[in-house]
């Protein structure tokens, strides 16, 4: 019996846990987004800011720094670009090192660009290129240009899945492709979904066939604010909600909301994004109220009490303040963080 087990990697629940301990299947490329040798989906609209923040996610594992207040595992990233050019992908680059303080030359950080591809360059040449350069993560931005007939077909798209999740587990690396919504609607009364209130609503916007979504591992959405004039505090300075976080994974949960400014210059040019953090990103009076009542340090069963909800909403309540960096969990206890709001 254990011949065949091995034969056939069938796993008892214990040798499984043993089996993921030797993969490192529990940690995370970035934590709590990204985990490793995982297939994710980054969803967003064009002209968002969705690349300049994967491009400042891929520097910050190349040179091992926390991206967004997260820490990372430092590896190589191969970023395969099919959507912006040779001299703004450069650009942006400089101005992204510039903000991160790290240099933008690095053997870790590896760029393709389809402008610039040889001449006999195809989408199969992927896993050859994975296996020429190693990386521990894969940016295909966007994966539509990669691959055209998966916004056409469920079949397309699972045959699409089927290579890149073998590209995965052959050379232990991890893949994130980059795709779109379809354009909203401008029909009159017809509101777009809203990230923050409705995510698994909210990809059903992606162009193509659902199991673009569904056959991923996680799913990321990235939105602008849609509240009106939402300002915090960054560093001492007023800064504008500008983007939305989002999403969930399969067996994983929900990501919950978080809340990006971006940075500028001397000269106001984006620089570069932060997680933005504070009491008014509940956007919950309610909620915000229940914080403010709560004690610096408190268990469960206080927060229960003090919110007066059920368990599962008091879990959404604490999740949500964690979320938004005011709030810490150590051990039973919990903790609240200062931040200036």
């Amino acid at each position: 019996m254990a011949a065949l087990k091995r034969k056939w990697s069938v796993y008892t629940h214990g040798t499984l846990k043993q089996r993921c301990s030797e993969l490192r299947s529990y940690e995370y490329l970035i934590a709590d987004l990204i985990p490793k040798r995982s297939l994710s989906i980054v969803v967003g609209d064009s002209g968002l800011g969705k690349s300049p923040l994967l491009y400042q996610a891929a520097l910050c594992v190349a040179h091992g720094i926390p991206f967004l207040g997260k820490p990372v595992i430092r590896g190589r990233v191969l970023y395969i670009d099919f959507e912006n050019g040779l001299g703004n992908v450069d650009d942006l680059v400089s101005q992204l090192a510039i903000y991160l303080g790290v240099p933008a030359d690095s053997e870790n950080f590896l760029l393709f660009n389809f402008n610039d591809a040889p001449p006999n360059w195809k989408p199969s040449d992927l896993e050859d290129m994975v296996a020429c350069f190693k990386p521990d993560w894969i940016i295909i931005d966007p994966i539509a240009a990669h691959t055209p007939e998966i916004e056409a077909e469920n079949k397309c798209v699972t045959r699409l899945y089927q290579t890149l999740r073998g590209i995965a587990k052959d050379h232990f690396t991890t893949v994130t492709m980059v795709h779109h919504p379809r354009k909203e609607s401008t029909q009159q009364g017809v509101a777009p979904r809203d990230i923050e209130q409705d995510v698994q609503g909210w990809f059903q916007q992606a162009r193509g066939p659902r199991q673009l979504i569904n056959g991923a591992d996680i799913r990321i959405g990235i939105d602008k604010c849609r509240r009106a004039d939402v300002w915090t505090e960054l560093d001492g300075r007023s800064v504008e909600v500008a983007l939305v976080l989002a999403g969930f994974g399969r067996l994983r949960g929900n990501i919950e909301p978080m809340y990006l400014g971006r940075v500028l210059g001397e000269d106001d040019k984006p620089m570069g994004y932060e997680q933005l953090r504070g009491a008014s990103l509940l956007f919950n009076s309610d909620q915000r109220a229940a914080f403010e009542n709560l004690p610096d340090t408190f268990t469960f069963k206080q927060a229960k009490q003090t919110y007066g909800r059920g368990s599962q909403a008091t879990t959404d309540f604490l999740n949500k303040c964690q979320n938004v960096g005011i709030l810490r969990k150590e051990g039973r206890q919990y903790r609240k963080v200062k931040v200036a709001d």
